[in-house]
């Protein structure tokens, strides 16, 4: 009783994904390629899954990089920090097209030309303050033959504008 009522809060990011065969299919591929997760990760399939799940769900932006270092960390850090500039980037173009950033001046809420350079910073600010909501949704490493490491890493953000719009309002009654 406990357990379903827990499951009941976790938000949907947490569910666990069906395995499909294509997660499968891809995990098996990437195994015989050498591809491996780390201990206490979900399995490959299960990211896999995930990895679906959310490509597939147009409230969410997916980013992939891949980073080739002397150690894991290293290969990790550096795929993590190009994946979310991969995040950025698209959080940008998705703002300034929701915004209509078409003319060189833009009318503020208080009634005052707002330059295209106030307007771009305003979306730097915003991508910057979503940018921390990133998560791993698929994490891979192997060892190649030069000793280095290859990392790939994944990572998927809720489009903010999109989780508002789906979320149900409340209405007070008084």
């Amino acid at each position: 009783m406990a357990f379903m009522a827990l499951s009941l809060l976790m938000p949907a990011a947490w569910a666990q994904t069906t395995v499909t065969k294509e997660a499968k299919k891809q995990a098996k591929v990437f195994k015989k390629e050498g591809w491996t997760v780390n201990d206490g990760e979900k399995d490959m399939e299960q990211q896999f899954a995930d990895l679906q799940r959310y490509t597939n769900d147009t409230l969410y932006i997916v980013e992939s990089a891949t980073q080739k270092a002397k150690t894991y960390h290293l290969g990790y850090t550096s795929a993590h920090a190009k994946a979310l500039r991969g995040i950025a980037s698209r959080l940008s173009t998705l703002v300034a097209s929701e915004t209509n950033v078409i003319q060189t001046n833009v009318q503020g809420e208080n009634g005052e030309a707002e330059s295209q350079q106030a307007m771009k910073s305003r979306i730097k600010s915003i991508s910057q303050e979503t940018l921390s909501d990133a998560f791993p949704v698929l994490v891979l490493s192997r060892e190649l033959p030069d000793g280095t490491c290859e990392v790939q890493v994944h990572l998927a953000i809720a489009i903010p504008e999109k989780q508002k719009e789906n979320q149900p309002s409340a209405s007070v009654s008084k």
